[in-house]
């Protein structure tokens, strides 16, 4: 198996992960109040900024991702996530809440 076929493997995985996550997922946003699906948004958007910084990473250098190769594993990371967004945005959608309603804040304290 050749590098790219590797890649091409990992990434269409994230996708079957997030097809195959995507009923599951609905049915326990459904479940959650607006602040909680907003927490769920918040913390799926940070995942993804990491991941996505990963993926932009080599384009600062000039070289695409693809062209490197072994970057598989992190498009399907990449893809995955953005579906994992995606859930929560069509959650929030279908529950009728207002995302600019609620403002998640990351709050960090030592622990003693």
């Amino acid at each position: 198996m050749t590098t790219a076929e590797h890649d091409d493997d990992l990434q269409n995985a994230g996708q079957n992960l997030a097809d195959g996550f995507a009923e599951f997922d609905a049915t326990f946003l459904a479940r959650l109040t607006p602040e909680l699906r907003a927490v769920q948004l918040d913390a799926r958007r940070r995942l993804y900024e990491h991941i996505d910084a990963v993926w932009e990473r080599p384009k600062h250098a000039g070289v695409h991702p693809v062209d490197m190769g072994g970057y598989g594993a992190v498009a399907g990371l990449r893809d995955l996530l953005e579906n994992l967004v995606g859930h929560v945005e069509q959650a929030q959608e279908v529950a009728g809440d207002d995302p600019d309603s609620f403002r998640v804040k990351l709050s960090i304290e030592p622990v003693e």
